[in-house]
């Protein structure tokens, strides 16, 4: 009995562990995620140019809240997201914020997170990322850009 519990405890292992692997997260593979226009670039292209894709399309998608403008808060919120093996974005949230000194200013922040983040979310499928033929899960960061003129 001992020995069952031993090697069903050993088995149990092996099989999280093949899991986990499955569903890991990358930075990088061998043929990254395309995102638009960028699906047919070359494998050496395609991280640069699906880089402009998405700025440019959130660029088109991100409205300057009110209460940012008001509070003439500005900067970059760095949004993190995953591609996943069906080229779906998820896990949409902020990896990095807008730094202020005065507390009263948390609101236009907020403003200006909640604004990246619907941005990013409302991203159409990627064309997933690659390693060996295999389709991976690959993380993503992106830098939206709060300039007041």
């Amino acid at each position: 009995m001992k020995y069952f519990l031993a090697l069903s405890t050993v088995l149990f292992s092996f099989i999280s562990m093949a899991q986990s692997d499955a569903d890991a997260t990358v930075r990088r593979c061998e043929v990254m995620p395309a995102f638009g226009e960028c699906v047919n670039s070359e494998t050496a292209d395609i991280y640069r140019c699906s880089s402009i894709a998405i700025m440019e399309h959130i660029g088109g998608l991100v409205n300057y809240p009110a209460a940012a403008l008001k509070a003439e808060v500005s900067g970059t919120v760095y949004v993190l997201f995953i591609i996943e093996k069906d080229g779906s974005v998820t896990s949409v949230r902020v990896m990095r914020s807008i730094k202020v000194d005065d507390d009263t200013l948390s609101d236009a922040v907020a403003s200006l997170e909640e604004e990246a983040l619907k941005a990013v979310s409302s991203l159409p499928d990627f064309r997933p990322g690659t390693e060996g033929g295999d389709p991976v899960r690959v993380e993503y960061v992106v830098p939206v850009k709060f300039v007041l003129d």
